[in-house]
């Protein structure tokens, strides 16, 4: 019965392991018909403990990485997307995708 406990107990850590949460934003907002250059960057996170630790600087790397890409320094449309990827409820680890439109 002890054995059965603790195989279930594993097997329920194990199948909630690597859970992922995503949150979105639009920090600006363009009408559709906005022509320009589409650019993108993907920022990697520093990994988190028990969502008290989450990287500081993800947001301003990606925004930083955008420009870099926008000869004009002209971004309108900057969408972001963080992921979240949680193991064990214990250690997360972050990527922030985000999108603009270079005028």
């Amino acid at each position: 019965m002890k054995k059965l406990i603790a195989l279930t107990l594993f097997t329920g850590l194990l199948a909630m392991s690597g859970c992922v949460f995503i949150e979105s934003s639009s920090i600006s907002d363009s009408p559709r018909g906005t022509a320009g250059t589409v650019v993108n960057v993907t920022e990697q996170g520093d990994l988190g403990v028990l969502h008290l630790v989450a990287p500081a600087d993800l947001t301003s790397k990606a925004n930083t990485d955008l420009l870099a890409q926008c000869q004009s320094g002209r971004l309108s449309n900057v969408q972001t997307q963080l992921s979240v990827r949680d193991w064990f409820w214990i250690v997360q680890v972050y990527k922030l995708r985000a999108t603009a439109v270079c005028q």
